[in-house]
């Protein structure tokens, strides 16, 4: 049986989780009748009374004629801060059951690609982490780590801190978007036997489309 989730997330916030998963939705759309899934947003803009979330909007561009943004997007706020200060500024009793509950409805009639707000260790809502949502719905597990100085360590603390949640990482996506000089993937690869693929380009697409086909 075909695994209901994909989770994509990051060793932090800002490390491409949107920009490489916006790209495997359409593979995933296109092949196995993926939609997406982001519970939370926050920092959005307000149009004509109605907030607009940026990550949300990008995967809704691309989705549109398969689900509506509340059912991909169900939870927005306006202040660009952490989810669980947006939802208590907002006096907003929001839990993990909550988006869980969301979600299961999303993926009676489609499996799901969720992208997490910030990193894996962020805060979702009042009780929980990203991770906590992970291991909640027993997804397959992708993390993105931007490819700069200073990721070997967070890569390598973020494998640590998912082994003791006992959460699996899948694969590893290693965003090389912007080029440099490091040889950061061969000195993760060191510490690690979890599968690692250099996104470059478009045309890393494929290879993580490859990994997850085994996965599924």
């Amino acid at each position: 049986m075909m695994n209901k989730y994909i989770f994509i997330t990051g060793t932090n916030t800002d490390v491409g989780k949107t920009y490489i998963g916006t790209k495997l939705i359409k593979v995933l759309n296109k092949k196995y009748g993926f939609v997406a899934f982001k519970p939370i947003e926050t920092g959005c803009k307000e149009i004509k009374k109605t907030l607009i979330p940026a990550d949300s909007a990008v995967y809704y561009k691309i989705l549109k004629n398969y689900q509506t943004l509340d059912e991909l997007n169900p939870y927005r706020f306006l202040p660009p801060v952490s989810p669980y200060l947006a939802i208590r500024q907002a006096n907003k009793k929001i839990y993990i059951k909550n988006y869980y509950q969301k979600l299961k409805i999303l993926s009676n009639r489609s499996p799901v690609l969720i992208e997490g707000a910030g990193g894996a260790f962020s805060p979702l809502a009042l009780d929980g982490l990203n991770i906590d949502f992970m291991k909640l719905v027993k997804s397959i597990n992708i993390l993105v780590i931007k490819d700069e100085l200073g990721c070997i360590g967070s890569a390598i603390s973020n494998i640590l801190a998912f082994d003791k949640y006992k959460v699996p990482i899948d694969l590893l996506v290693l965003n090389t978007k912007n080029k440099n000089k490091m040889d950061n993937i061969n000195e993760i690869k060191k510490y690690t036997k979890i599968p690692i693929i250099n996104f470059t380009n478009t045309k890393s697409i494929n290879a993580i489309e490859n990994r997850i086909n085994k996965l599924l």
